[in-house]
């Protein structure tokens, strides 16, 4: 900031020795006319300050636009995660509300696949994988649970679209058809803590089986069969 004040006190006299002394010679000067002079004078004067002008700007703020060496200092910022319960008892889940962010069921498995081989009428698979159904939960008492089905109870044959009814199947040995059958997959731990039932809750899938009927004998080896499993996420314990 010293150096651009030294500068423009430079420049400035450069402007008044301008006025006072045009770049003329005496004789010159003499020759020519006061109006003449005058208009001269004026000329020089208003290019000086116009290069003043620009120069000024440009020098003042190359010297002047950097950082203070030292002067730095810092604010710690915290967040807390809040349970959201705000002791009225009321729990702010709106089941009907299909954009509500308070309980959400986030992943299920990508997909289950079984091999077995010709069995007769009867048909049974097994298989184990490392999966997980996933739900977000916002408060910690609040009650939920997952119940899967298997989607018309049936298999189709891919290769004509017969279906082959399901009798068995089980997720982690929750059984999902027939009489009895809760279809439970996942729900709320009975002792709820915030590290438990709060944020992204993930419950393990690692064994399935299944058993069906291919009461017209249908099937042939190489055949593939398809079915869809479905996940309904409600906010009671025992999914109803």
């Amino acid at each position: 900031m010293i150096y651009s004040k030294k500068i423009k006190l430079e420049l400035l006299i450069l402007v008044y020795q301008n006025i006072r002394a045009p770049n003329l010679g005496k004789s010159d000067r003499n020759k020519k006319t006061k109006g003449e002079r005058k208009m001269k004078s004026r000329k020089t004067v208003l290019v000086t300050f116009a290069s003043a002008a620009i120069l000024l700007p440009t020098l003042s703020q190359s010297v002047s636009a950097a950082e203070v060496v030292g002067q730095t200092k810092e604010t710690p910022t915290i967040i807390t995660i809040k349970d959201n319960d705000d002791g009225s008892g009321t729990d702010p889940l709106d089941p009907t509300d299909p954009t509500q962010k308070n309980l959400t069921l986030e992943k299920v498995p990508t997909n289950y696949d079984f091999e077995t081989k010709l069995q007769g009428e009867t048909v049974e698979a097994s298989t184990t994988l490392d999966e997980t159904i996933e739900i977000f939960n916002d408060r910690i008492d609040r009650e939920w649970s997952v119940k899967a089905t298997v989607v018309s109870d049936a298999l189709n044959l891919t290769k004509n679209g017969s279906k082959l009814t399901v009798n068995e199947f089980k997720i982690n040995n929750v059984d999902l058809v027939g009489t009895g059958a809760t279809g439970i997959v996942a729900q709320a731990a009975e002792n709820k803590t915030a590290e438990n039932n709060t944020g992204l809750v993930k419950t393990s899938v690692k064994n399935l089986s299944i058993k069906f009927t291919d009461k017209n004998r249908e099937l042939k080896s190489g055949d593939t069969l398809e079915g869809t499993i479905n996940y309904q996420l409600y906010n009671t314990p025992d999914a109803k």
